[in-house]
């Protein structure tokens, strides 16, 4: 992004620290909010009576959170406006695709597609997320809203001036 280096600096702390701080809530929630975490933080799982109350209220949480921080690192990643709006709609893409493939008639077909073909140490890492996922409308939804965020903070705090949207 063009500017000034102390710009583009403070530029670049910023939405970094967001983006850590919107990973950071979407693992407190499956740490403390959520009853059983994914396979891979269970070692951390700390469940918190008094949010375990709120759970219902928490749930999309992590989809707004986690395509919130990953459209900010991928935002920032590219030189202009223009390619961090592309990158980050690819990105909600294709969170919303995996979000999609929880869905019980694709997730079961894609289990067994996935379960014969890929090796079963990479099977046990990412099988739960079909086997044991839920598909869930308010997490498509959150996706959305958390894609929305990153591109709209990418904008708005971008130091690249609004004409200059070349790649």
């Amino acid at each position: 992004m063009d500017g000034k280096p102390e710009n583009n600096n403070v530029y670049l702390a910023a939405i970094l620290g967001i983006a850590c701080l919107a990973l950071l809530v979407a693992l407190s929630v499956y740490v403390f909010a959520r009853p059983s975490p994914p396979d891979l933080i269970a070692g951390l799982h700390w469940r918190s009576d008094w949010l375990t109350g709120y759970s219902a209220y928490l749930n999309s949480a992590p989809s707004l959170f986690y395509t919130l921080a990953i459209g900010l690192l991928i935002g920032v990643c590219v030189s202009t406006r223009s390619a961090a709006l592309r990158h980050c709609a690819l990105w909600i893409g294709l969170a919303a695709c995996l979000e999609l493939t929880q869905a019980p008639f694709i997730a079961a077909r894609l289990a067994d597609l996935l379960g014969s073909i890929l090796f079963a140490s990479v099977w046990d890492a990412i099988g739960a997320y079909w086997q044991r996922g839920v598909f869930d409308p308010l997490d498509l939804l959150a996706t959305f809203a958390g894609g929305a965020v990153a591109i709209l903070l990418l904008f708005r705090f971008s130091t690249e001036r609004a004409d200059e949207t070349e790649d």
